[in-house]
């Protein structure tokens, strides 16, 4: 996989599920500027509706392929495997994918991010061990919060 960070400016994003999977995609999309981020699902967890975004639908059915026609971007990120490869079968050449449950079906992967002053640091596992990368990330953030503490007392 080739390493990059995509402008979402001005680009709309479709999210298919709205479990843990699809809330944690979530959580680091709403601070896009993004123009249209579409969430589709049967169930949402309740979190979805206690967090605000401009351009955020959120919409209470079962998929058709209506649903990411005019996608730039697609996460799929339901717990329904049928559902999740209908969708990549849906999904057009020039949209990006993000399948979750399948990561040979994907164009990509999110990568944890990190700041540190203004370092942004990125940790990956190419789609393989997202629990490996989280505690590693969080290992990081927690040393670097220690030194930075000691540097300001020294």
């Amino acid at each position: 996989m080739y390493p990059i960070q995509l402008n979402l400016a001005d680009k709309q994003v479709v999210i298919i599920g709205g479990g843990k999977i699809a809330y944690r995609k979530f959580q680091q999309l709403v601070n896009e500027d993004i123009i249209s981020l579409t969430i589709i699902s049967k169930t949402f967890l309740p979190e979805f509706f206690e967090t605000e975004h401009p351009n955020l639908k959120l919409i209470t059915k079962t998929y058709d392929s209506k649903d990411i026609k005019k996608a730039d971007m697609i996460i799929i990120a339901t717990n329904d495997t049928s559902v999740n490869n209908q969708v990549k079968k849906d999904a057009l050449p020039h949209q990006l994918v993000n399948h979750t449950g399948d990561k040979t079906q994907s164009d990509f992967y999110n990568m944890p991010e990190i700041q540190y002053h203004d370092l942004k640091i990125l940790f990956r596992s190419n789609g393989t061990d997202y629990n490996k990368v989280k505690k590693v990330s969080h290992a990081v953030q927690q040393f670097l919060a220690e030194v930075y503490e000691e540097d300001k007392h020294v």
